[in-house]
């Protein structure tokens, strides 16, 4: 089996850069985290659309989107520029650049996500008749066996939002 790098390229990055195994393989973690991540909120947004006929899903499902897809797209392409460069060091700007915007753009879509995710809306069973019958009226609307949609929502939310913090 063929080295992903060659010994001239290997020899340049431990030259320019002694940590890039590090930052190669943590880039490779995120790429994961975000790919899960984008899949977790993409989920949330069908369920959204599909059980209360949202147009485009609860905003609080899409915003985190931005900050997951810059992730997705920039690790890559980050890694291939290592590649072709031939271990020739990437300027750090764009690295510290990047994951700043990350950042900037992650952290309020998590704060908002979580303050309006569907989970706030959880509630138990309140009243339920003799024979075992819920109603769902009243005081059991948003119990998850009269809403089980906002359940479903509300833990992919949940996880993709542990997802895009693991990722920031």
């Amino acid at each position: 089996m063929r080295p992903l790098f060659s010994a001239e390229t290997r020899r340049r990055q431990q030259e320019n850069d002694p940590k890039w195994h590090v930052k190669a393989i943590l880039q490779a973690i995120c790429t994961f985290l975000a790919f899960i991540a984008l899949i977790l909120f993409a989920a949330a947004t069908a369920v959204t659309n599909k059980y209360y006929n949202l147009l485009h899903g609860d905003w609080s499902d899409w915003m985190p989107l931005f900050p997951v897809l810059i992730s997705l797209i920039y690790n890559p392409v980050s890694f291939s520029l290592r590649l072709r460069r031939h271990g020739k060091p990437i300027h750090p700007g764009w690295d510290v650049g990047f994951h700043l915007l990350i950042w900037v753009l992650g952290v309020p879509s998590i704060v908002l996500s979580v303050g309006w995710g569907w989970f706030w809306w959880w509630q138990p069973v309140l009243y339920r008749y003799n024979n075992g019958y819920i109603p769902c009226y009243g005081w059991n609307f948003w119990s998850e066996p009269c809403q089980p949609a906002i359940y479903t929502a509300g833990k992919l939310e949940i996880a993709a939002n542990v997802f895009l913090g693991l990722l920031m």
